[in-house]
């Protein structure tokens, strides 16, 4: 295939603009770039594949799951996504999807089509202005490998106030052996909502090259310009700028912008300051009426890490890149065209969200991680690039299970961070079953050359790990001490681990930790013990500014090794931490 050169602007003109030089200083070594993580942000699994323990993952054993999408309607988030056994677009095919009342404990999956008659689409909701939502997917038009440019055939469905599934029509290109058209229902309000579908250009230019729309699409389809060898058009989104002109971003980070809602669009160019890769890229107003955009911030690589955001107030400067999602484990499931990282998130779209969930103070993405499981994450409004007041949580005034304002939570389904009651008190907790991720909590503070920072641990056992670390911008850890598996609390100074204490099951250990950054030393002290002096782990770092809780050791960008058989299931017994009283300070 020939390669032709992206068409770009310069920033005067360029459609999209992305101020600071984060990008330039991305590491490609790093789970999160060595960039740092956006405040308050929740990471959430919603569906975890397991061949091993297909009861646990509410499937069948299937570890491909992708093409997902989000929508909000009548108080639940719907999350939808395809899966097959165990390769990309090699069927058999389901197309599934799971609802949540509060973000956080979601449904098991089920179909959202007949499995017969589905393939996946870019997109699988919308909210028509008649207040009917609708859900699509592609309908199945062979039995071999499914192609992109094969699903002309699109299917329809009512999704009921009180989440019921309709009859399935055909919106698009009906044919023998697919379910009949829409234009046969006897509900008239239906009819109306899928003719406005029909007539909605951008919904139906998100599915690669406009084929939805045949000789309606973008005319850019029929050349379309390329960039290391992919073309324009492929997994587009939009959302309407502050001075109403509708942007669409693609793959590679083509951008066009048409201001008659589909008719005639710009040409597609690649603005110079977004760096962005073969995975999607999602723009969208937030709920406070500004702007963001998610990407993956490396266009020369299939691995897609870390999920980044940048925001801004009119939709076309943004600033502040920071990290959504910088966790890459294992992927347990290496097959054909899977990836490493969190990858083609989608946020709520305009024709998407009815405004009725609860949260009204979070902007929602989904995404998969290596193409094997799902997540969402939860982005406080408005955006906060960093944290300015140094925190003190006891976590007193907390729901359980709900909401940790402040806390960066990375929340596996088999390695959940939620908020308990226990002794009387409620407390962080961070329970370990999975046998290839980790629980992870992280408090972001204020830049601190010599911060205290005091916070008590409680374990249930003395047979699993704990790591606890003081993290610099770019997630160097000159501070770090654990729980360790052996019942004893072990620090590092220098390159040494240096035993400072012991921990029983059921009892509460106060740690203090205080660093000098400047003279490269910190101290660490256990309940009422003596002070241990040690060296910074790592050299040369003069300050710091975010907590990490890790029920596992440090892990990198992961691996692609497949797991033994048998062995991606749920322990027997997890590994709990309960987290209380975290306060952090500069010292005077």
């Amino acid at each position: 295939m020939v390669t032709t050169a992206a068409p770009t602007a310069s920033d005067g003109g360029a459609p999209i603009v992305v101020k600071g030089d984060e990008q330039n200083r991305f590491n490609k070594n790093l789970p999160d770039g060595g960039l740092k993580p956006l405040v308050g942000v929740h990471n959430i699994q919603v569906f975890r594949a397991s061949r091993d323990l297909p009861d646990a993952a509410n499937m069948e054993g299937w570890t491909y799951a992708h093409h997902q999408d989000l929508a909000c309607w009548k108080g639940r988030l719907y999350a939808a996504w395809a899966m097959t056994p165990k390769d990309e677009d090699v069927p058999p095919y389901r197309v599934v999807y799971a609802t949540s009342i509060n973000g956080i404990q979601w449904s098991a999956p089920t179909d959202l089509f007949p499995r017969e008659n589905a393939w996946s689409c870019r997109f699988y909701f919308y909210r028509a202005s008649n207040g009917l939502m609708l859900a699509f997917c592609a309908g199945k038009m062979s039995e071999g490998t499914v192609k992109e440019a094969e699903k002309k055939v699109l299917l329809v469905r009512e999704i009921a106030p009180n989440h019921t599934l309709g009859p399935v029509f055909t919106l698009i290109a009906p044919r023998a052996g697919q379910p009949p058209a829409f234009e046969t229902s006897t509900n008239r309000d239906f009819v109306a909502a899928c003719r406005e579908a029909v007539d909605n250009r951008p919904l139906l230019e998100q599915q690669d090259l406009g084929v939805f729309l045949g000789n309606r699409r973008m005319k850019w389809h029929e050349n379309p310009p390329k960039f290391w060898g992919w073309p324009f058009g492929k997994a587009l989104s939009f959302y309407h700028r502050q001075d109403g002109v509708l942007v669409g971003i693609a793959k590679q980070g083509f951008v066009t912008t048409t201001s008659d809602e589909g008719k005639n669009w710009s040409t597609p160019v690649i603005p110079p300051t977004l760096t962005a890769g073969s995975g999607k890229i999602w723009g969208q107003r937030t709920a406070d009426g500004r702007f963001a955009l998610a990407f993956n911030p490396d266009p020369k690589r299939m691995t897609r890490y870390p999920l980044v955001l940048v925001h801004g107030d009119d939709g076309r400067v943004f600033r502040d890149l920071r990290v959504v999602h910088g966790e890459v484990p294992r992927m347990r499931y290496p097959d054909l065209y899977k990836g490493l990282g969190p990858q083609y998130m989608r946020g709520l779209a305009e024709w998407a969200n009815d405004g009725s969930f609860a949260d009204q103070s979070a902007m929602w993405m989904i995404y998969s991680v290596s193409k094997e499981d799902i997540w969402v994450s939860r982005i406080p409004i408005p955006i906060k690039p960093d944290e300015t007041v140094f925190p003190a949580d006891d976590f007193a005034n907390l729901a359980p299970g709900g909401i940790i304002p402040g806390w960066n939570l990375y929340s596996p389904r088999w390695a959940p961070v939620t908020l308990t009651a226990r002794d009387g008190r409620r407390c962080l907790e961070l329970r370990d079953g999975d046998p290839f991720d980790y629980a992870r909590a992280v408090r972001v503070f204020p830049v601190s050359v010599n911060p205290r920072v005091e916070f008590r641990i409680k374990a249930s056992q003395t047979n699993a790990l704990l790591e606890v670390e003081l993290c610099d911008a770019s997630g160097r850890r000159p501070v770090r001490m654990a729980f360790a598996e052996n019942g004893r609390i072990q620090a590092i100074g220098g390159s040494n681990r240096i035993d400072i204490g012991t921990y029983a099951p059921g009892s509460w250990v106060t740690v203090t930790l205080a660093a000098d950054l400047l003279a490269g030393v910190y101290t660490v002290q256990v309940n009422d013990g003596e002070k241990k002096s040690l060296a910074s782990a790592e050299k040369d770092i003069r300050s710091v500014e975010r907590l990490s809780f890790r029920t596992g050791a440090w892990r990198g960008c992961g691996d692609t090794g497949v797991v033994e058989a048998k062995s991606d299931v749920q322990l027997l017994k997890p590994a709990v931490f309960l987290v209380d009283r975290v306060s952090i300070r500069p010292l005077i």
